[in-house]
């Protein structure tokens, strides 16, 4: 009995000029199965049933546009090669998708030999991806005692680069897997006994200790980074560049102005607004808006409800507190808003954290 022969690869398209579509059927249909969609509503359902190998994406669809797509693509953790190809030749389109995770960028009209030989680069390199990328990808970063907003902030920006977990400094003898890093808040009482614990818990992880006191480590001698109290955001972020391993995706290189917007939202959390920002950082809300997404590829808002979101699920493992409680302290209108937003953000709803749920939140950045 003979084998089935293998299955091609199925390549969707999306763009709403049929005769765009046309060319790229001809051009395609000797090597893939193309399937195509002409709006961006569309091609996220056919994307979300499963099964496409490809993406070749159009900026300027009906519907959601590309660069959207792109971010809903990454907010429900939809893993698939997207190549841009576009009419728009500016190096911000082209800045934005990248940062967003497309595969490479091409203007039309295309050359298809071009065009061929990306996807072909592409589908080579996606069909060892799965194997490797859990495994390369990732460092473990452990925060102890640290605040919420932080905790927050960190998971949100960090999120391409390393896998957080948080935990408060009395409750180390959980279960815990050793981690790369640890990031351990020195601002409460007897540091030099947290310092030993966590020291006798994690032996081979480096430690960063923020907020230490004049004897550095509690009074502990380890070999360890102190960054004395008060700790910056800046100082922290800059040492955890340094400390987690290199990984497939470069860490992030923030820049002074981003590293401010984020030490910011970490220390107001609930009460933190686009147009407060602004006028705290000295600039317009537009210019941070245009500036903060160009940098990371999100667009500030959407960093602000994730941030959020990260605080509640933190809320909802540490207290008992209701979800409209919880709502609130994070800054959500009401228990419904927080979770509309939890179900965007992770695919879950609250109170699946309570139920055992501690999967991953998207990540920040694809690119440095």
């Amino acid at each position: 009995m003979r084998a089935p022969p293998p299955r091609r690869p199925l390549i969707l398209v999306v763009d709403d000029d049929p005769g765009v579509l046309d060319a790229l059927r001809l051009t395609l249909g000797d090597l893939y199965d193309v399937l195509d969609a002409r709006d961006g509503n569309t091609a996220l359902k056919l994307l979300q049933a499963g099964n496409v190998d490809l993406v070749v994406l159009d900026l300027l669809i009906e519907g959601i546009d590309g660069i959207t797509l792109l971010e809903r693509l990454r907010i429900l953790r939809i893993a698939v090669p997207v190549l841009i190809l576009s009419g728009i030749n500016t190096a911000w389109a082209a800045a934005a998708a990248m940062r967003l995770g497309a595969i490479d960028y091409l203007t039309k009209p295309f050359e298809e030999a071009e065009l061929l030989t990306v996807i072909a680069s592409a589908l080579r390199h996606s069909a060892g991806a799965a194997e490797l990328w859990p495994r390369e990808r990732v460092s473990r970063l452990l925060l102890i005692g640290c605040p919420i907003g932080l905790t927050a902030v960190l998971t949100a920006s960090l999120a391409a680069h390393a896998r957080v977990d948080s935990v408060p400094a009395d409750r180390l003898d959980g279960a815990l897997s050793s981690p790369d890093t640890v990031v351990l808040d020195l601002g409460g009482p007897d540091p030099g006994g947290t310092v030993a614990r966590v020291v006798n818990r994690f032996p081979l992880s480096s430690i960063i200790a923020i907020n230490a006191p004049a004897t550095g480590m509690g009074g502990v001698n380890v070999a360890a980074t102190a960054l004395a109290r008060p700790t910056s955001f800046r100082e922290l972020f800059a040492e955890l560049a340094a400390s987690l391993r290199p990984s497939v995706r470069p860490l992030p290189r923030f820049s002074a102005r981003v590293l401010s917007v984020m030490s910011h939202v970490s220390t107001h959390v609930a009460d933190v607004r686009i147009e407060e920002l602004g006028r705290a950082l000295g600039m317009s809300p537009y210019y941070l808006s245009r500036l903060f997404r160009a940098e990371t590829g999100t667009t500030l808002k959407a960093y602000l409800n994730l941030v959020r979101v990260e605080a509640a699920r933190q809320l909802l493992l540490d207290t008992d507190d209701k979800i409209e409680t919880v709502a609130t302290r994070v800054g959500f209108h009401d228990g419904s808003h927080l979770s509309r937003l939890f179900l965007r953000y992770s695919g879950h709803r609250p109170g699946s954290v309570r139920q055992g749920w501690s999967g991953d939140f998207p990540p920040l950045s694809v690119h440095s």
